[in-house]
This record gives C-alpha cells, sequence and structure tokens, in this order.
C-alpha cells in the first residue's frame, strides 16, 4: 500500500521504516497529515532500515546468556527478530520474522490494561499496588517482609491478582475477553498455544496463595492461577508484540485499524507501571540508561514503547542473570541511542530527537 505521509519539520529526524506492512492508520494518519500540512516534510525509511539492520548485525555473534530453563519446546537459543510499528501504522520485521514466541511476562502490561479499563485506574492501584517491591519478578518474600501486601501488576503476584480482577460470566469468557484485547490491539487474530503448556509450579500457587490471604486476589485460585499461564502462552511474532506496544504509543488508538481501544489514562497508568517494574530488578537501570517504558519476559522477547512514536520488540531467547533477553536489550538501547528517543532527551531536546506527533 502506497503511504504518503508526511511529518512536521521539529519531528523529521527519522519516523518511520522500509518494508512497510498492514493497511496503514487510518484515524491516526488522518489526524497526522492534516496538522500543520505546510511544514511537512517526508522521512528517511532507508536510513531507518539501514540503522536497524546494523545494530542487528553487531549483537549476531553474540552467545552470552542462557535460554529460560523451562522454556518452550523447540526454542532456538539463535533465533534473532526486531520489529518496529509506527503511530502511522508503518511496520518493519527484521531477521527470523516469523519465528512464533510465547508472551509470557510481556503479556502483563495488556492485561493489566484490561482490568483498568474493567475497574478504573483508583480501584486497581488500591487493590494490586504499583511500586517496585525490590525483589526479582517471581519472589514470595516480596509479599512477607514488605511492610505491605501491596505488589504492582508486573510481577507474578501481582500479575496473578490482576487476572483474578478480570470480569466475566464464566472462566472461559475471562480468557477469551483477555486474547481479545491482545489481537484488537495486534490487529490480528492471536490464540493460545496449547502445545506449549506447562504443568503449573508450586511457586504460581504460593503466590495466589499469599495474594489470596492478604485479601488482594478475588475468586478461586486455581482457576485464576490457569488463566494467567494460558495468557503467559498466546502466541506473536516480533511485528505482533510491536502493533500493540504502537497501541500505546498512540495514546489506545491502534494505528492500522483507527480503533479507540483504551483510554488515555489507562495508557498512562500502564505505561508508569513499565517504567517502574518492566525490566525486573535492571527496571532503574534501564529507564536510566535507554528511556523509554519497557516490559520483559523470560521467552526472551522485550518490548520498548516511545510515546508518540511506536513500538520496538526484539525476540532473542539467551537471558541475562535478571531474566532480560540480551541481545534484546543491547539492540534497542542501540536504537534508542541512534535515533535520539530516551525521553529524558526527547523532552530536552525536542528538536533533535526522532519523534512523531501523537494522534489526538
Amino acid at each position: 500500500m502506497k503511504f504518503s505521509f508526511w511529518l512536521t519539520a521539529a519531528a523529521l529526524a527519522v519516523a518511520g521504516l522500509a518494508s512497510i506492512t498492514g493497511p496503514g492508520a487510518r484515524e491516526a494518519s488522518t489526524t497526522l497529515a492534516s496538522a500543520n500540512h505546510e511544514s511537512l516534510l517526508p522521512t528517511d525509511l532507508a536510513q531507518l532500515r539501514r540503522d536497524a539492520e546494523a545494530a542487528m548485525a553487531a549483537e549476531a555473534g553474540n552467545r552470552d546468556g542462557e535460554v529460560y530453563a523451562t522454556a518452550v519446546k523447540g526454542t532456538d537459543p539463535d533465533d534473532l527478530a526486531l520489529a518496529i510499528a509506527l503511530v502511522d501504522g508503518r511496520v518493519i520485521s527484521a531477521g527470523n520474522a516469523d519465528t512464533r514466541f510465547p508472551m509470557m511476562s510481556v503479556s502483563k502490561p495488556f492485561t493489566y490494561a484490561l482490568a483498568l479499563e474493567q475497574h478504573g485506574v483508583d480501584t486497581m492501584i488500591d487493590r494490586i499496588g504499583v511500586s517496585a517491591t525490590g525483589f526479582p519478578y517471581n519472589a514470595v518474600a516480596a509479599g512477607a517482609v514488605r511492610r505491605t501486601s501491596e505488589q504492582n501488576p508486573l510481577v507474578n503476584a501481582g500479575a496473578i491478582a490482576t487476572h483474578g480482577c478480570i470480569a466475566g460470566e464464566t472462566s472461559a469468557d475471562k480468557i477469551d475477553a483477555v486474547v481479545e484485547l491482545y489481537s484488537r490491539m495486534a490487529n490480528r487474530h492471536l490464540s493460545i498455544e496449547a502445545a506449549w503448556r506447562v504443568p503449573p509450579r508450586a511457586l504460581t500457587y504460593t503466590l495466589a496463595y499469599q495474594m489470596k490471604a492478604a485479601g488482594r486476589l478475588k475468586g478461586d485460585v486455581d482457576d485464576i492461577a490457569d488463566r494467567y499461564l494460558k495468557s503467559n502462552i498466546v502466541a506473536v511474532t516480533a511485528a505482533d508484540l510491536a502493533m500493540m506496544g504502537a497501541t500505546l504509543a498512540s495514546g489506545g488508538l491502534q494505528p492500522q485499524s483507527g480503533e479507540r481501544i483504551l483510554k488515555s489514562e489507562t495508557v498512562r497508568t500502564v505505561l508508569a507501571v513499565m517504567v517502574i517494574a518492566g525490566m525486573y530488578e535492571e527496571s532503574g537501570l534501564w529507564w536510566t540508561r535507554v528511556g523509554v517504558p519497557a516490559k520483559s519476559g523470560v521467552s526472551g522477547a522485550i518490548l520498548a514503547v516511545v510515546p508518540g512514536w511506536g513500538a520496538i520488540a526484539a525476540y532473542s531467547p539467551r537471558l541475562d542473570k535478571t531474566g532480560n533477553s540480551v541481545r534484546g536489550a543491547l539492540i534497542i538501547r542501540e536504537l534508542v541511542d541512534r535515533w535520539n528517543l530516551h525521553s529524558i532527551d526527547r523532552l530536552l531536546k525536542p528538536d533533535s530527537g526522532t519523534t512523531i506527533a501523537p494522534p489526538s
């Protein structure tokens, strides 16, 4: 599909990519293209592709890290995929672009978004919390020795409790609502890959009962734990994940369909929590060095969201000791640096970064 998308001069440097896919951003592109049209300039798509491929090539031989101990059968440690989706609907995929992988913990911000839509920000903050725990993502100690039983929705205990908040008549209705939201944000039908299901670990139930005892989990523990585990094995590609992130980047508008999926208040809350706890214990370091909201998963996926610009999704299964993809983190950091996407830089030097005006 041919695009004639133009950007303001202040938002020129980098805002799109080659190998365009998807039908385009209907509502978003209309809004963007109509704003201040006299000062609009084209985007250098080819340069972005070269930058992305160079960043991947630099890490192609990196074998640091270990694959998650219970990774899905058939995981190739050498897989490397990258996708970037912009708020105007354009997408580039590179590397092992057709590789499907489980969302794992990258699903957590999106499940939280659904709970926020159903119950409101204040209710969810009161029930689950938002603060960093200071412990690993699956630590029982976080709910045992802290002065509060509050967790946050991006660690396992808080994520399990978040699934307990999802509304629906039946258990099937509830998990269907979760997967439906993921699909609408990706603009493509997504599904649970049943073959990837592993038996529930005792730790999952320990965390669930801990939140139940604290009064922060509502409903049957077995059912909630089951739905939580199912959400982890929804299959995606890097492009799917990037498009979901671009929906957050555009304030809740799906960039290709133009559908308003999330309220702006929901998106603000989700992105804030991603800053606080999205990269496990390395969240503070990530925010300081990279400066964009992000969420990682032990499958090897990392999703980084640049509000008003788009999202970068990387997949590489080898993880560091914290549980973050080694190559994925390095590639995203390199691209953020090249494209001046660090949130603080964009605030301090708005004319030097690769920004794209968000849809209204």
